[in-house]
């Protein structure tokens, strides 16, 4: 793992849990992680520590350090976490966008990977990590609303790599929480293929109930798990983490 040493991974609006799930499969591999929840649902920071203490997201965006570090919240883990102040980021002066990649860079020798799990919406936040950050990946829903969502966010990092962070690398979209069942997110999915080619991660996660489980009782989806849906959830989302750093590997 020390040829990932530094890097810093951005996972745009990770429904599902992906965000987290990267961070701790990285770290299962032996990876030092620092995971970074910017998204006010904070279900990152609920997965890794029920009343979470030590440097929060919302501090990032501050020139004056508060003097905290981020919490080691496993063996492997350390967490910088949201915090009620991180939604009210959105209201700052368009400026701070750029402080927390001034944080961060101080931490890219004590890890040798950072997750920063975002929220989906086009913001400061998703911004800030855009900047902060090597690779981006874009997980996106199987509906119209979505897609443009999605296509928006494509737009935004070639301007953000364009203009500020020329370092940045789009690793591809991933499509995410898909229900084989429907004909129309079928459709959407091969349209989706056909069109994108291998700006599309070769992967799919399904929308499964272990997934929501996983959530739900703050783990992996591939820990804990019983029966054929949380293996199956487990081996996709160990996929998807592995193409991720086999990307950024190349």
């Amino acid at each position: 793992m020390n040829r990932l040493a530094g890097k810093v991974a951005i996972i745009t609006g990770g429904a599902g849990g992906i965000g987290r799930a990267a961070g701790a499969a990285f770290a299962e591999q032996g990876a030092s992680v620092l995971l970074v929840d910017l998204d006010g649902q904070a279900n990152s920071t609920r997965t890794f520590a029920e009343a979470p203490k030590g440097l929060s997201a919302s501090s990032l965006f501050r020139k004056t350090p508060d003097g905290s570090v981020p919490e080691p919240v496993s063996h492997a883990v350390s967490l910088i976490h949201a915090d009620v102040g991180i939604n009210d980021v959105e209201g700052l002066p368009l400026e701070t966008i750029k402080t927390p990649a001034a944080w961060l860079r101080q931490y890219r020798k004590d890890f040798e990977f950072c997750v920063i799990d975002t929220p989906p919406n086009l913001g400061r936040r998703l911004l800030a990590a855009l900047i902060a950050g090597d690779y981006v990946v874009s997980p996106v829903g199987l509906n119209g609303y979505s897609i443009q969502g999605i296509t928006d966010l494509q737009r935004t990092i070639l301007t953000v790599k364009k203009k500020i962070n020329p370092h940045l690398t789009n690793l591809g979209i991933l499509p995410n929480l898909v229900n084989f069942r429907s004909k129309t997110q079928q459709t959407l999915l091969a349209g989706l293929r056909e069109r994108l080619g291998d700006r599309m991660l070769p992967f799919e996660l399904t929308n499964r109930v272990a997934v929501s489980d996983a959530i739900d009782n703050r783990h992996p989806v591939w820990r804990k798990g019983r029966g054929e849906s949380s293996h199956k959830a487990g081996e996709e989302m160990r996929k998807v983490c592995g193409e991720i750093v086999g990307r950024i590997l190349k």
